[in-house]
C-alpha cells in the first residue's frame, strides 16, 4: 500500500514538472530572469505586470535568487513590464505580448542608476514558442480582422495551424459556411471547442455546424493546438481551438463596420447564369472605463446581423436529369406515352391495373402526384390543377417524352432559387479589479439567433450533421433555425505573488431544429401516413415520402419534427503555485451535460423504387401491385403507386 502512494505521488510530481510552465484555459504567463550590464542575476527586484489596455497592474511579483520571475494565468493581451532594483535605473519594457495558452519568455538588462533614471525599452517577443512542446499557432484580433472571411466566420482561419486541414469554403454560402477541421488526420468530432476556456462543443453533433461563433471583431485571440498540449486541455484527442473575447479599455472606443455584396457585381455562373447573391453584415462595437477612474470597471459590447440571399449555396439550386413528362399529364396521355408497349419500347398496357369499364389506369397516388400543381421547381407545364391549366410541381423538362431505342427519355433541369440566411448576434463582457487588485472578476455573455431557409435543402440523412444537401434531387425546402447562449465568469485571486487561484464557470446552450417546408401534403395526393395525425400531443406530419428514384429523388426530408436542445456546465478551478525556478499547477474541471434530442428515423417515410423484371408480366397483376413496405412508427399501412421511372411498369407499395 505505501508503495502504491509513493508511485502515485512521484506520478503526479513527474506530471506537474513536465508541464511546469505550459499554460491552458485561457490563460498565458510571463517568464523572464533580470539580469545586470554584466549578466549577473539581479535577486530582489521588482517586477510590475501593467496591462496596456488596462492601465492596471496584473501582477507584481519578485525575482528570486537566480534573478527568475514568473507572473502566470494573465488575461490574454498587451503588457508593460517595469523593473526595478536598488541601484538599477527603473526599467519599462513595452509591447510584451501574452498569447494564449502559451508563456513569453524576456531576459531584461538593467543599468546602473545615475541620479534617477527610467529607461523604457521596446521589447520584441520571439514568434516561436520555447517554453512547451504544444504545437499549434495562435493569431490575435489584428490578424483575424484583417484577413479577408468572405462570411466573417474566425474558423475559416483555424487551417492556418500545421496540421489542421479543411475544405475550401465556398465564398456563396448560406450562413457561416462550410467548416470541417481535421487535426492530424483526425475526425471533425475528436476535436474540443472552447472559449475563454469554457467548452463551446455541441454535445448532439461533435462539431462546428452550430456551435457558438462570435464575430471577429468580438475575438481577442484564438489558437489551435494541434498536439502534445497539457492535462488543461484534455477531453479530446484531437484538435483544442481555444478563443478569448474582447474587453473593455481605459480609453472610450468604437467601430462601425459593414460588409456588402451583390448580385450586378457578379460574374454569371457557367450553369445558372446570372445568380442571386446578396451578402449585407453590419454592426459594431464600443468599450471603456465605467465610472470616474474605471472604479466600476471596464466594458465591452459588440453587435453584429447578417443578412444574405444566395441562389449559389448548397439547397438553392438543382441541376440534374429527370424523366421527360408529356405537358397534358391526363391519364389517358401519360399511358399513350409510357405504357405503349412494343410499339415504342414502353410497358405493356396489360401491366397496369384495372378500374371503371376494365380499363387500364394509373394508380390515385401516382396521377396525384404527376398531376398536382406546385412552383417549387419553376413554373414548368401548364397541364396540371383542377382546371388542368396550372404549373405542374412534377416539371417538364425539355424533350421527347416516351422511349427512344426502348430507353427512357431524361431532360435536363437546372435552376436556382434564392435562399435566406439572418443573424443577429450580440456580446457583452465586463472586467473588474478588487481589493487593490488582489481579485480580479471578469464577465462573458454570448447571445445569438440566426434562421436558415433552403428552397431545395430537405435532402436525405447527411443534413442533420451539415452535410451540404445534393444537387441531383427535387428536394422540397428546409427551415433551419439555429439559437446559441454562452456565459462565463471568472474570479482571479492573488494570496501571495507566488500563489495564485483562478475559479471558471461557464454555461453553453445550443438549440437547432431541422422543419420540413411542405409545399403539398399528404392527403393531397391521398396518402395515408400514419404519422399525419400526431402522437403525443405533438403536430402531425403534413409532408408526404420521400422518394428516390435510382439517381434522383423527390420531396421532403425523411425524418420531420428533429430537433436538439444541448447544455453544459462547466467548473474549473486552476491554482498555480512557483517556487523559485519552478511552477506547480493543480487543478480539476467538472462538467455536466443535458442532452435533449428529437430525432425519428423515417418517420415520414423512405421509399426506394427497384428496376422491375426486364420482362413484362404476362397476367394482370393485383390491383395492389408488388409489395415493397417501409415500416413507420409501429403502423404499417399500404398503397400502391406506380411511376415510369425505367422502362416498363413500376409499382411498388409504399408505407
Amino acid at each position: 500500500m505505501h508503495g502504491n502512494r509513493v508511485v502515485g505521488i512521484l506520478f503526479l510530481t513527474f506530471c506537474l514538472i513536465a508541464g511546469a510552465w505550459a499554460q491552458g484555459g485561457a490563460t498565458g504567463a510571463i517568464n523572464g530572469k533580470v539580469e545586470d550590464a554584466a549578466g549577473a542575476a539581479v535577486s530582489g527586484a521588482k517586477v510590475d505586470v501593467v496591462s496596456q489596455a488596462t492601465g492596471l497592474s496584473s501582477r507584481q511579483v519578485t525575482t528570486d535568487a537566480s534573478g527568475l520571475f514568473t507572473a502566470p494565468l494573465l488575461p490574454v493581451g498587451m503588457y508593460t513590464v517595469e523593473i526595478s532594483a536598488s541601484g538599477f535605473a527603473t526599467t519599462k519594457y513595452d509591447g510584451i505580448t501574452v498569447r494564449i495558452t502559451e508563456t513569453t519568455r524576456m531576459t531584461a538588462s538593467l543599468k546602473p542608476a545615475a541620479v534617477k533614471e527610467v529607461v523604457e525599452v521596446q521589447y520584441e517577443i520571439p514568434a516561436v514558442e520555447t517554453t512547451a512542446a504544444t504545437t499549434g499557432e495562435s493569431l490575435g484580433s489584428t490578424t483575424i480582422t484583417t484577413l479577408p472571411l468572405a462570411t466573417r466566420n474566425f474558423q475559416q482561419l483555424l487551417t492556418l495551424s500545421a496540421g489542421a486541414s479543411s475544405d475550401l469554403n465556398g465564398a456563396s454560402q448560406l450562413g457561416r459556411g462550410a467548416v470541417y477541421i481535421h487535426v492530424n488526420g483526425g475526425r471533425e468530432d475528436n476535436n474540443n471547442y472552447l472559449i475563454e476556456g469554457i467548452s463551446a462543443a455541441d454535445y448532439a453533433f461533435g462539431e462546428l455546424t452550430y456551435t457558438p461563433l462570435p464575430n471577429p471583431d468580438s475575438i481577442q485571440e484564438f489558437k489551435v493546438s494541434t498536439s502534445l498540449y497539457d492535462a488543461s486541455l484534455g477531453r479530446n484527442g484531437g484538435g483544442n481551438v481555444n478563443a478569448t473575447l474582447k474587453s473593455g479599455q481605459q480609453n472610450f472606443h468604437g467601430d462601425l463596420w459593414g460588409y456588402f455584396r451583390n448580385t450586378s457585381l457578379d460574374a454569371d455562373d457557367y450553369f445558372l447564369g446570372k445568380v442571386v447573391v446578396k451578402q449585407n453584415i453590419f454592426g459594431g462595437d464600443f468599450g471603456g472605463p465605467v465610472g470616474a477612474g474605471a472604479k466600476l470597471g471596464f466594458f465591452y459590447v459588440n453587435y453584429q446581423g447578417t443578412r444574405q440571399r444566395s441562389g449559389d449555396s448548397p439547397g438553392t439550386y438543382i441541376n440534374t436529369s429527370i424523366p421527360v413528362l408529356p405537358a397534358a399529364r391526363d391519364q389517358n396521355t401519360l399511358i399513350n406515352t409510357f405504357f405503349c408497349g412494343a410499339n415504342c419500347g414502353g410497358a405493356n398496357p396489360s401491366s397496369l391495373p384495372t378500374c371503371a369499364s376494365d380499363q387500364p389506369c394509373i394508380d390515385s397516388v401516382a396521377l396525384a402526384l404527376l398531376q398536382i400543381s406546385g412552383t417549387q421547381f419553376g413554373n414548368s407545364g401548364t397541364g396540371c390543377g383542377s382546371s388542368g391549366t396550372q404549373p405542374c410541381l412534377i416539371p417538364t423538362v425539355p424533350g421527347t417524352p416516351g422511349f427512344t431505342n426502348g430507353q427512357l427519355d431524361y431532360g435536363p433541369l437546372v435552376l436556382t432559387d434564392p435562399g435566406k440566411f439572418s443573424d443577429n448576434q450580440f456580446t457583452a463582457n465586463w472586467d473588474r479589479d478588487f481589493r487593490a487588485g488582489k481579485d480580479h472578476l471578469a464577465e462573458r455573455f454570448f447571445w445569438s439567433d440566426s434562421d436558415t431557409f433552403e428552397p431545395f435543402g430537405a435532402d436525405s440523412f447527411g443534413i442533420q450533421t451539415g452535410s451540404p444537401p445534393g444537387v441531383n434531387n427535387l428536394n422540397f425546402p428546409l427551415d433551419v433555425p439555429l439559437h446559441s447562449r454562452f456565459g462565463s465568469i471568472t474570479e482571479t485571486h492573488t494570496f501571495t505573488n507566488a500563489l495564485i487561484n483562478e475559479f471558471r464557470f461557464g454555461v453553453n446552450i445550443i438549440s437547432d431544429r431541422l422543419n420540413n417546408q411542405a409545399p403539398i401534403t399528404n392527403t393531397q395526393v391521398g396518402i395515408n401516413l400514419p404519422t399525419a395525425t400526431g402522437v403525443n400531443g405533438q403536430a402531425g406530419d403534413p409532408n408526404i415520402y420521400r422518394l428516390q428514384f435510382g439517381t434522383w429523388g423527390f420531396g421532403a426530408y425523411p425524418t420531420q419534427l428533429q430537433s436538439a436542445l444541448s447544455d453544459n456546465l462547466t467548473f474549473i478551478d486552476t491554482l498555480s503555485w512557483t517556487h523559485g525556478p519552478h511552477q506547480f499547477r493543480f487543478g480539476g474541471e467538472l462538467y455536466h451535460v443535458a442532452l435533449r434530442r428529437s430525432l425519428p428515423i423515417a418517420d415520414n417515410g423512405l421509399v426506394y423504387f427497384a428496376r422491375p423484371s426486364p420482362h413484362p408480366p404476362t397476367s394482370k397483376p393485383s390491383s395492389r401491385g408488388r409489395l415493397i413496405s417501409a415500416k413507420v412508427g409501429a403502423a404499417w399501412a399500404t398503397t400502391t403507386i406506380a411511376f415510369p421511372a425505367i422502362p416498363g411498369s413500376f409499382r411498388t407499395t409504399i408505407a
